[in-house]
């Protein structure tokens, strides 16, 4: 199912397994998914705000007082509604990143074809484990078969960003998401991450994913959909850690 009505804070609250949840279980333990606490951080927040500024023209973030402290902000917060509000430097921030977005090529034409598929949410049931699954891509070129994602990252670099790619696992990501449109009837060519820094001066690149990290990321979300549907259908939710471990010197420590 393709839903495009939904508002990124109703997509969330619909219970289904996200390219979060998978991430979490490789990253971790079925046991630190379980029991993560889930609430928007600042840091989630200017992130949101850069996707609406470069895919809704900002319409859905409010630009607030200075601080989020005292009377003033309060009151913003009752004005602004269901939008996201900001602190007024964060706003422009967040502004100053799409913009830079847009400024790369690559990345403007992911962005700006004229019948990209943008924060479409999809829903679908896993077909390997029957678990309710969920995405909600950034952007989809039906022309193109290209599916895309916005990160704001240290260094968008083609050297540093590969480097979060592997640490975050958003190869995972990219695979999980490919993965879940395919049961909707979606046919994902290409992967491509829009990264663009968080820090001045803010700059743009745009990252495809090789048919070699997308197995990868392939084979580990496989294994956590596998994972999280035992530990649901037995109730168990642990480490997988044995009873004990030796404690061994590192190998730095050896050489």
């Amino acid at each position: 199912m393709i839903r495009t009505d939904l508002t990124n804070k109703q997509y969330h609250e619909v219970d289904a397994i996200s390219a979060s949840d998978v991430k979490a279980v490789v990253l971790s333990t079925i046991y630190h998914w379980h029991h993560q606490e889930r609430k928007e951080t600042p840091a989630m927040q200017k992130g949101t705000a850069v996707h609406d500024f470069a895919l809704e023209n900002g319409n859905n973030t409010v630009c607030g007082p200075e601080t989020r402290r005292g009377n003033a902000w309060k009151d913003a917060v009752a004005e602004a509604g269901a939008k996201l509000l900001l602190p007024e430097a964060e706003y422009f921030e967040c502004q100053a990143m799409a913009a830079a977005l847009r400024a790369d090529p690559a990345c403007a034409k992911q962005l700006d074809h004229p019948n990209a598929m943008q924060e479409n949410s999809v829903f679908a049931t896993c077909s390997r484990t029957a678990l309710k699954v969920k995405a909600r891509p950034d952007s989809y070129n039906p022309d193109d078969f290209i599916m895309s994602d916005v990160k704001m990252t240290v260094d968008p670099s083609p050297t540093g960003f590969v480097r979060e790619i592997y640490k975050y696992r958003y190869d995972v990501q990219a695979a999980f998401y490919k993965y879940v449109a395919s049961l909707v009837g979606w046919e994902i060519a290409q992967f491509a991450f829009l990264a663009v820094s968080n820090t001045k001066p803010y700059v743009a690149h745009l990252h495809v994913m090789s048919l070699e990290s997308m197995k990868r990321g392939e084979n580990d979300m496989f294994k956590a959909l596998d994972d999280i549907s035992e530990a649901k259908r037995t109730n168990s939710y642990t480490t997988g850690w044995p009873r004990f471990s030796m404690a061994y010197p590192p190998s730095w420590m050896t050489e």
